[in-house]
């Protein structure tokens, strides 16, 4: 393949990035849209230069963060239209000019692998719909997180779960925080207005905010109820997946340990709590 033919990935999210408002995926039609104008390029970024002042930066310098900024900011939101592209190349089998599958295409000209190709188009619905709900960092590794909850109790799942952490003061969006927020859920239900509640107190609970013999009573409430929750569902976990009788099968007496060891635990929590 010529070095014509073969460009960047920016230069390809450049062509592929339009704007499609929807807050949802909606299948592709059978006749295909007409094609709609490509927006601007990226910003172009200056050749990196050592800093020459102190203090206040100047005028080109500000004017020089900026610029760099929106760059980043491409890149930021680059994950959603490179899945929105993928998909369209993927569906209605654009590579076929000059690739057998969609895997040998992607693999060959974008020297990505299925895994990462399938990933992207995977987030892209999710990302679109999430992006409007307020957070501006929203990026590809925190669509990642609510992924599993999406794909086993919907998309409204997921936008309640982020929803819930957006929209609570004093916090910043990150994955590990949805992924913490995620896994003390339930694993077989989904209620929104009990999962919101329970993200609350997490959150509340996760600030790093120690609890001492001062602290109010509803906070050290919380705090018990958020630690209750976090053994309940690892406890759910352990039925769902069928560990406990897997393992009893290999390792009998562990297993037996293992229970009388968290009977014992639950024993000390009873009386603690008469």
């Amino acid at each position: 393949m010529s070095g014509k033919a073969r460009r960047s990935m920016a230069d390809f999210l450049a062509q592929q990035r339009v704007v499609d408002t929807s807050a949802a995926a909606t299948p592709l039609e059978t006749v295909p849209p007409d094609p709609q104008p490509a927006t601007a390029e990226a910003p172009v970024v200056p050749d990196p230069y050592e800093a020459v002042a102190e203090g206040a930066l100047t005028e080109r310098e500000r004017a020089d963060l900026a610029t760099c900024e929106a760059a980043l900011d491409v890149l930021r939101i680059a994950f959603t239209q490179a899945g929105k592209a993928l998909q369209v190349i993927r569906d209605a089998r654009l590579y076929r000019d000059t690739h057998a599958t969609f895997e040998d295409y992607v693999a060959d000209r974008w020297q990505m692998s299925r895994p990462q190709a399938y990933r992207l188009i995977n987030a892209w619905p999710l990302a679109q719909r999430l992006s409007p709900i307020g957070d501006k960092d929203l990026n590809e590794s925190q669509v990642r997180e609510l992924l599993p909850l999406a794909a086993k109790h919907g998309a409204e799942a997921a936008e309640t779960v982020y929803r819930t952490v957006v929209k609570t003061d004093g916090v910043k969006v990150t994955a590990p925080l949805l992924k913490g927020a995620v896994s003390i859920l339930p694993p077989d239900r989904f209620d929104p207005a009990e999962a919101a509640e329970q993200i609350r107190r997490y959150l509340a609970d996760g600030t790093g905010r120690q609890h001492s013999p001062a602290t109010g009573a509803g906070d050290i409430v919380s705090a018990f109820t958020v630690e209750v929750g976090r053994l309940r569902t690892a406890l759910q976990r352990l039925i769902t997946k069928d560990l406990v009788s897997g393992a009893a099968v290999e390792n009998p007496d562990e297993v037996k340990k293992a229970v009388a060891e968290l009977r014992a635990l639950l024993d000390e929590v009873e009386q603690k709590a008469l």
